[in-house]
């Protein structure tokens, strides 16, 4: 479903029946209440006269058949307004859309004008004498106040310089209940100033072709909303809701022409089809919400769904790990890696050669998706078949940079450190496809292993040049680090670095290898302040027994 446009089968539906009390009067339909008010007998339908023999009471029931509909229809209008009013305000809450408090003001205000003119009709609050002057002219000043509220609620954000800025306002749930609050009184004072301060002039003019002219007033506005200001809002602020604020306009037009142009009578068929289009207009931003709601709904699974399968692709990229802490002869080696999302495209391995030497790999593949993890599991695999009947480092490495060509096409491409470490332990072979390693050697001194060849899967048909260092003394130790930890950041923005980093782990060698690790693991976490790292972290150190 679109999360902009209301779909082409409701806006079609909406349209059709905004045409339908149009179209059932042409073919001479009609649900006219007649009501003879000098005459209560003739009100009773023929059929119950004889059985009700003048009673009373069933007299004035059927007499006040027109404001029982009338009642019925703005009751409906008032709580769907109403309920959409509150809705969208709590919508505004959770998503901060810029269009829901339009709708919330307009619908909430429109609402209780509602309620409260019909119960002054009713006779509940204040007492309405003149019935067929107060309710067209109510009727008049609560559609101009709802259109009003949208025409001068959207039309600020068609200049506003950045249309996609939102301020929230401070204190947001007590400026809401304040604002509720004060729509209350408000359409309270103007019903009682309606009903019984000001003495209302005449609305029903039936010789005239404009039969109530204080409609001309909405109708005019809603023209000029719907097709001029709703339809730029929404180019800027394409939503559910500013599509069902330009829809709500196509029903909101045909009940103030119902009113304007054909009501020639109180309780008559074009008042009628009016109240029930005003409640159709009401019904489309609560649709819109609905129809949003669901949107999120489904949202959430779909994104529940993925993080469960994210979850089950991060177990396996860490089972595929070796253990942090391998017992290989003559070495003391430890690392860890960790993902800045659900999994990362870092990966280290021990690999045990079959000849008796010992292979030490770090890999980061470019960025940290689903994809880098795929990546880097198929790095893995490639290595390990590599090693089990290749020997030469060159051929292992230049092998698995066309394979990795052929795979991604340029797509992607790896950084790798990778040490052959010999059987004896006295040296080893590396190759540094575009990632450093580091000696750090007993006396405290350092020196840099630099790269031998690009990142693999950047050029092909090029053999991988290798390096060879030869006499580590007992006591010196190799560090392969992936740039998720020298490029740690501070809350002051400031890097971790390879200085910090090599002086950190040249101040603690003393300690054990598996401990000096999770040192450096914590005190990476203390500088960046428990923030989490935006790359993959990787981290690899062995030192000669």
């Amino acid at each position: 479903m679109n999360s902009r446009i209301l779909p082409r089968s409701l806006v079609i539906a909406v349209c059709l029946l905004s045409l339908v009390p149009f179209i059932v009067g042409l073919i001479g339909g009609d649900f006219k209440v007649e009501q003879d008010f000098d005459e209560p007998h003739s009100n009773i339908p023929v059929q119950m006269r004889d059985l009700v023999e003048d009673d009373p009471v069933i007299e004035a029931y059927y007499l006040m058949r027109g404001p029982f509909l009338y009642t019925i229809l703005e009751w409906t209008a008032f709580c769907v307004a109403f309920f959409t009013g509150l809705l969208s305000f709590v919508h505004y809450r959770l998503k901060k859309d810029i269009t829901t408090p339009i709708i919330g003001t307009a619908m909430l205000f429109t609402g209780l004008l509602d309620a409260f003119n019909i119960l002054a009709a009713d006779r509940l609050t204040f007492p309405v004498e003149d019935l067929d002057r107060f309710i067209p002219v109510s009727w008049a000043i609560a559609r101009t106040f709802n259109v009003a509220i949208l025409f001068a609620g959207a039309l600020p954000f068609l200049y506003r310089k950045n249309p996609k800025f939102i301020e929230t306002p401070p204190q947001e749930t007590r400026y809401l209940v304040l604002l509720g609050l004060l729509f209350s009184v408000c359409a309270f004072a103007i019903t009682q100033i309606q009903a019984v301060v000001v003495p209302l002039p005449d609305a029903l003019y039936p010789e005239l072709f404009v039969r109530r002219p204080w409609d001309i007033v909405p109708l005019v506005l809603w023209l000029i909303t719907g097709l001029v200001i709703l339809p730029r809002f929404w180019k800027l602020y394409p939503s559910l809701f500013s599509y069902s604020l330009l829809l709500c306009a196509v029903p909101a037009v045909m009940s103030e022409l119902h009113v304007a142009l054909g009501s020639k009578e109180l309780f008559d068929y074009h008042f009628f089809s009016a109240c029930f289009l005003k409640i159709l207009a009401y019904c489309i931003p609560l649709t819109g919400l609905m129809l949003d709601y669901i949107n999120a709904y489904r949202a959430e699974l779909e994104l529940q769904k993925t993080d469960s399968k994210l979850k089950a692709a991060r177990q396996i990229q860490r089972s595929l790990l070796p253990n942090d802490h391998p017992d290989l002869k003559g070495l003391d080696a430890a690392g860890f890696s960790y993902s800045s999302e659900a999994v990362g495209g870092d990966y280290y391995d021990f690999i045990e050669i079959p000849d008796g030497r010992v292979g030490v790999v770090v890999g980061d593949v470019s960025g940290h998706d689903l994809a880098a993890s795929l990546l880097i599991s198929q790095t893995r695999a490639y290595l390990r078949a590599f090693f089990s009947s290749v020997k030469d480092l060159s051929d292992i490495m230049t092998r698995l940079n066309n394979a990795l060509i052929a795979d991604t096409q340029y797509r992607r491409f790896v950084t790798m450190f990778i040490a052959a470490i010999d059987k004896d332990r006295k040296g080893f072979t590396f190759a540094a496809a575009g990632h450093q390693g580091y000696i750090l050697k007993k006396d405290g001194s350092t020196v840099t292993l630099d790269a031998t060849f690009l990142p693999l899967g950047m050029n092909a048909n090029e053999s991988v040049d290798v390096s060879r260092i030869d006499h580590v003394q007992q006591g010196d130790m190799l560090l392969i680090v992936t740039d998720g930890i020298t490029e740690a950041l501070s809350p002051e923005n400031e890097q971790y670095g390879v200085e910090r980093l090599l002086e950190f782990i040249h101040f603690n060698s003393n300690q054990g290898v598996r401990k000096l690790v999770q040192m450096l693991h914590d005190d990476v976490d203390r500088f960046c302040a428990g923030s989490p790292p935006t790359d993959d972290v990787t981290v690899v150190l062995i030192r000669w027994k």
